[in-house]
């Protein structure tokens, strides 16, 4: 990357802040406007709302919350399969 683009890349950044701010507060609000059933059917719950807020203003939630519903639906998963039967050394 030359550093007129970076610079370019830089300012780009900079000038587009609020669009990304303003983005990020209406999936926000859309998200909280969802009832705990159909939060419950994408793999969130109220809290993981609440937790969103930590993040920065210009990150959008969606892409943290999804992560978060995929790390719950393979600990689900991984919760619901069997264990495997350890043979033990000891009685031999």
């Amino acid at each position: 990357m030359t550093a007129r683009s970076s610079a370019f890349s830089r300012f780009w950044r900079l000038l587009s802040w609020p669009l990304r701010v303003a983005e990020a507060r209406r999936e926000s609000a859309l998200l909280a406007g969802l009832d705990d059933r159909s939060l419950a059917d994408i793999g969130l719950t109220r809290e993981d709302l609440r937790d969103a807020t930590a993040f920065a203003l210009s990150e959008r939630p969606s892409s943290r919350l999804a992560e978060r519903a995929r790390e719950r639906q393979a600990l689900d998963q991984a919760k619901r399969r069997p264990a495997r039967a350890v043979r033990s050394i000891a009685a031999e």
